[in-house]
């Protein structure tokens, strides 16, 4: 399968970073996973977990209101930045926003919030080394000698791992919720654009200038997973998502192959 998942690599114009790990089975796939790479919009997932937390504790009320001012105003992904003058919005609508369509000012908004050092706190909990949100969304990559957002792919699948096992937000209302928000995700064309309608996708996908991304948890009818691909020197952006979706697919397919296979095993004994 590695030698499969690697001839597939080799057809993404771009350099690729993988992580696919089963959440109840002993399934990992890895390439590269530990590379550092510029978030994007990936790194939104951990102001999300972290947001979602405080809500769990009551540390956070989720129906306080923030007024966007206009310095907070930044290009990019969303829709707030269109608005001649954004209305007051609660902390979950922000949050709403950031996960669905990617909005830039409404995480923005959740770091003022939450503060940089809450989400550093997270990191170093979970163990993520290659991880740092350093920087609010400019909606575009930090120039030579600014502060740049960072990831791996093995650091983005513990984060996911963690959310849904309950680690970071219980199980109950509020991590319910967390889920249904990025099963709303409106961008699904990587890894969710392949799959079957019976694997349920929930996914926080990333794009700047030489990079596209997407992290995801994947419910399946065997299974639950956590699926990260990263990429770096992207040129053509159109040519890498569509092999991006075969890869998510071949992985997906080799998952559900090897249930099968174990649960045949298991039958037989």
């Amino acid at each position: 399968m590695q030698r499969t998942i690697e001839q597939l690599i080799g057809q993404v114009p771009a350099r690729v970073m993988l992580l696919f790990r089963d959440l109840d089975e002993d399934l990992e796939i890895a390439y590269d996973a530990d590379r550092p790479v510029v978030a994007a919009s990936t790194i939104k997932l951990l102001v999300l977990a972290r947001l979602y937390r405080a809500f769990a504790r009551e540390q956070l009320d989720p129906r306080a209101r923030v007024r966007i001012a206009s310095d907070q105003v930044v290009p990019g992904s969303g829709v707030l930045r269109w608005l001649a003058e954004p209305p007051p919005m609660t902390l979950r609508d922000l949050a709403v926003l950031m996960t669905i369509v990617s909005d830039n000012v409404a995480a923005n908004a959740l770091i003022d919030v939450l503060g940089f050092a809450a989400m550093e706190e997270l990191v170093v909990e979970l163990g993520l080394t290659g991880t740092a949100l350093r920087r609010p969304f400019w909606g575009r990559a930090a120039y030579p000698g600014e502060p740049e957002n960072l990831v791996t792919a093995r650091d983005l699948a513990t984060l996911l791992a963690a959310l849904e096992l309950g680690h970071i937000v219980p199980e109950g209302h509020w991590l319910d919720d967390l889920r249904m928000l990025l099963r709303a995700q409106q961008f699904r064309d990587i890894i969710p654009a392949r799959l079957p309608e019976a694997v349920i996708v929930g996914n926080k996908t990333g794009t700047l200038l030489g990079s596209v991304h997407d992290a995801a948890l994947l419910w399946a009818p065997f299974g639950r997973a956590v699926l990260v691909l990263l990429t770096s020197g992207v040129t053509d952006f159109e040519a890498t998502r569509r092999a991006l979706a075969d890869l998510a697919k071949e992985v997906v397919d080799h998952w559900q192959q090897a249930r099968q296979r174990g649960n045949s095993t298991r039958g037989g004994r």
